[in-house]
């Protein structure tokens, strides 16, 4: 049959934190919370910039679908139809092509702004909120 440990042991002085590190987890905690502080507004400026310009292109592109449509419906003839169709097409891959390049120069801003930030930041900590962090 299986014994198990009596629990007057649990607090046994080898498991106790001596006060100085409680104080040292007390600061590793206010560190935390610090740095918790600085990344939402990080992470939301970089959220609403990124959608700020994916909602632009949306934009764009539903005015240019709008177009299209009111010059496909002015045509007359088939070919006139293939030609509006076949601008229309060409416009398409060059707005998608132009808007991958915005998107990723500002991914590369944004990546530059995280790690500038980021290194400011862990440069003005103690080694303790270093370890927090």
């Amino acid at each position: 049959m299986p014994t198990t440990k009596s629990g007057s042991d649990a607090f046994a002085a080898d498991r106790i934190m001596p006060a100085v590190n409680v104080e040292e987890g007390i600061e590793l905690i206010k560190a935390q919370l610090a740095s918790a502080s600085v990344l939402p507004q990080k992470i939301w400026e970089t959220q609403f910039a990124m959608a700020s310009e994916i909602l632009t292109f949306m934009g764009r592109r539903m005015q240019a679908q709008a177009e299209f449509c009111a010059r496909l419906g002015h045509c007359t003839e088939f070919g006139e139809a293939v030609g509006v169709q076949q601008d229309f097409a060409r416009g398409v891959g060059g707005a998608y092509a132009d808007e991958a390049g915005k998107l990723s120069t500002l991914a590369r801003k944004t990546m530059d702004a995280w790690t500038g930030a980021s290194a400011q930041y862990v440069s003005n900590l103690t080694a303790l909120q270093k370890k927090a962090a």
